[in-house]
């Protein structure tokens, strides 16, 4: 089984579904710490006038001391309205259904399935917290994959840095890292709504 692991991401960049479509599985790691000013809450595309967009989730204030799947969003309605005026203007597209829910993991998730749906992928999904694993770093991981029977973990590219590589090895596990294949890093609604022409 050919496994990969990632956080829900805010519409993140096409080098995520590249990396989701190469697995078996794909998990997605909620049970673990949220972290501020990271691509969980927001993203980014280039506007008319050549410069970074961001469009981001406000989230509780307690949101760095909770797991990505407890983190409620900010109750004030500005932010949103915000966000949804920016969104429309630049991809003509109503995003109002994807905000929604109160928790901002049932926003993100909502944003990869429309995503994927979009991209033709089919790569089944799950839970890292319907697993019944816990731990941290390389611990967690290899715990995650030996509960799906994982054979093969695709890593990013920035796994060579932190990974325990040992530890995979002495479960069984092989690791690839993978390089994405893009020439930039925004949003997938950039290539969903035909302002790039990037291939999956």
């Amino acid at each position: 089984m050919i496994v990969t692991i990632h956080q829900p991401e805010h519409f993140p960049y096409l080098g995520f579904f590249q990396k989701m479509k190469k697995a078996e599985l794909f998990v997605i790691l909620d049970n673990v710490h949220y972290r501020k000013n990271y691509w969980v809450n927001r993203n980014w595309f280039i506007d008319e006038n050549q410069n970074k967009s961001f469009f981001t989730v406000i989230v509780e204030s307690k949101a760095t001391h909770k797991n990505i799947n407890e983190v409620m969003v900010a109750p004030e309605a500005m932010w949103k309205r915000k966000l949804l005026t920016k969104l429309k203007s630049r991809y003509k597209y109503d995003f109002s259904s994807f905000y929604e829910s109160e928790k901002l993991i049932d926003i993100n998730m909502k944003g990869l399935e429309f995503c994927r749906e979009k991209l033709n992928i089919t790569v089944p999904m799950v839970y890292a917290s319907a697993l019944g694993v816990d731990g941290a770093k390389s611990d967690l991981l290899v715990d995650i994959l030996k509960e799906v029977n994982a054979t093969r973990y695709i890593s990013g590219s920035f796994g060579k840095d932190y990974l325990d590589l040992e530890l995979f090895k002495d479960h069984g596990i092989e690791v690839e890292f993978f390089e994405s294949n893009v020439t930039n890093y925004h949003t997938i609604l950039e290539y969903i709504f035909g302002y790039d022409d990037l291939i999956l």
